[in-house]
C-alpha cells in the first residue's frame, strides 16, 4: 500500500468519524428542552407532596399523614436523583468530555451517554463528583428552605439523605479503583444486580436512620 493511498483512507476515515459526530449531535435533544422538563417534573412531584403536606397540617387525618410521607419519600428519591444525575452531565461537560445528550426512555433517569473511549480519567472522575455536588446541594437546599416541623418533611429530606448513601455506595468502589488507573468502562461493566441490591439495602437504612434522626 502506497504512501499516498494510506493518507486517501485516513482521510476518509476522518470524514466518516465527522460524519457520524455531526449526525449523533443533530439526534440529540436539545439541552433547554430537556432542562424544562426536568424541572417540571421536579415542581409538579413538590407540588403533590406539598398539597398532601398541607392536607394533614389542615385536617390532621391520619390518611393525608400516611399520603404525605408515601409522596415525600418518592419526591425525595425523584428530587435527589434528578440532581445526580443533572450533576454528572454538567460535571462532564465541565472537565470537556465526549457526551452525548439522550431522551429520557420510559422511567430511566439517565440522561446522556458518557464516550468511555474517548475521555479519560480526569474527565470520567469530574463526571462522577459532578453528581456528587448536586444531590448535596439539593439536600441542602431542602434543609434550608423547610422547616422540618411535620413528619413528611422530615421524610423527605430523608429520602434525598437515602440516595446519597445509595450513589455513594454504588460509585465509591469505582472511583477508588479508577484513581489506581483501571479503565472506568470496564470497571463499571463489572456492577452487578447484587451491588445494587446491597447499595438499596444501605441506602434505605441510611435513609431511614436519617429520618429517626431528624424527628
Amino acid at each position: 500500500m502506497t504512501e499516498a493511498t494510506e493518507a486517501t483512507e485516513a482521510t476518509e476515515d476522518r470524514k466518516e468519524e465527522a460524519a457520524a459526530a455531526d449526525q449523533m449531535a443533530a439526534a440529540e435533544p436539545g439541552l433547554t428542552s430537556m432542562l424544562l422538563r426536568d424541572i417540571a417534573v421536579a415542581f409538579a412531584a413538590l407540588s403533590l407532596w406539598a398539597a398532601a403536606d398541607t392536607w394533614h397540617q389542615v385536617t390532621g387525618l391520619w390518611f393525608a399523614q400516611v399520603l404525605a410521607i408515601g409522596d415525600a419519600l418518592l419526591v425525595g428519591l425523584l428530587l435527589a436523583a434528578l440532581f445526580h444525575e443533572w450533576g454528572h452531565y454538567f460535571g462532564a461537560r465541565a472537565a470537556g468530555a465526549t457526551v452525548c445528550r439522550k431522551a429520557p426512555e420510559g422511567l430511566s433517569l439517565l440522561r446522556f451517554d458518557f464516550d468511555y473511549a474517548s475521555n479519560d480519567h480526569r474527565q470520567f472522575h469530574w463526571m462522577t463528583y459532578g453528581g456528587h455536588v448536586l444531590h448535596w446541594s439539593i439536600l441542602l437546599l431542602l434543609l434550608i428552605a423547610l422547616p422540618l416541623d411535620s413528619l413528611s418533611r422530615i421524610a423527605l429530606a430523608g429520602s434525598v439523605f437515602g440516595f446519597i448513601v445509595f450513589a455513594t455506595v454504588i460509585e465509591y468502589n469505582i472511583v477508588k479503583d479508577t484513581w489506581t488507573g483501571t479503565d472506568p468502562g470496564e470497571r463499571l461493566s463489572q456492577i452487578t444486580s447484587q451491588d445494587f441490591e446491597q447499595a438499596t439495602l444501605i441506602g434505605g437504612v441510611g435513609g431511614l436512620f436519617a429520618i429517626a434522626a431528624l424527628a
